[in-house]
């Protein structure tokens, strides 16, 4: 058997020259398209074929089984820590990815410079508290010299306050 690529193209293009517009070849494509998301988005359970259910049942009864989603870990609320001292650099850190972050160091006479991370300075500006002693979250404690995140500071006898007490920025909550 002789096989030329060019024959069997020949042949197909004739087959459907008459029978396919570019409207049709392009509604066959978004089609194939909505069904990849469909499919994208079905749960597990119908596209691996696994056959594992979310319900048990016993005593004729659907009961709930609790589900674990992977990739997540338990959420281990941090403690508050106070922090003070010599502001010895301020940084706007981010802006150049849309995220920009004001970041201070903190001479607090042990010799190591406190980093904190404290807000975006429109937020700061916003709340009247441009700049500071206050009381943070250290999220990664096991990382030596992490950053500290500021719940609140203190700026001239006034409080400002920045993140809630699990340490969420109030300036991404609904206001």
């Amino acid at each position: 058997m002789d096989f030329r690529p060019d024959q069997v193209v020949a042949r197909i293009r004739g087959a459907v020259e008459g029978a396919l517009t570019a409207q049709s070849v392009l509604g066959i494509g978004g089609a194939l398209v909505l069904i990849l998301v469909v499919i994208a988005l079905l749960p597990d359970r119908f596209t691996r074929g696994e056959g594992k259910t979310a319900t048990a049942v016993s005593s004729g009864a659907a009961q709930a089984l609790p589900a674990a989603l992977p990739g997540l870990s338990p959420f281990t609320p941090a403690k508050p820590l106070q922090f003070s001292g010599r502001v010895t650099q301020v940084a706007s850190i981010g802006n150049d990815v849309g995220w920009g972050q004001v970041h201070v160091w903190i001479d607090n006479g042990t010799g190591a410079l406190q980093e904190i991370s404290v807000a975006p300075q429109s937020y700061l500006n916003q709340i009247g508290c441009p700049s500071f002693s206050g009381i943070g979250f250290l999220f990664d404690a096991g990382r030596p010299n992490a950053e500290l995140y500021a719940k609140s500071v203190l700026v001239g006898g006034r409080t400002c306050k920045l993140r809630d007490d699990e340490g969420l920025a109030l300036w991404m909550t609904v206001q």
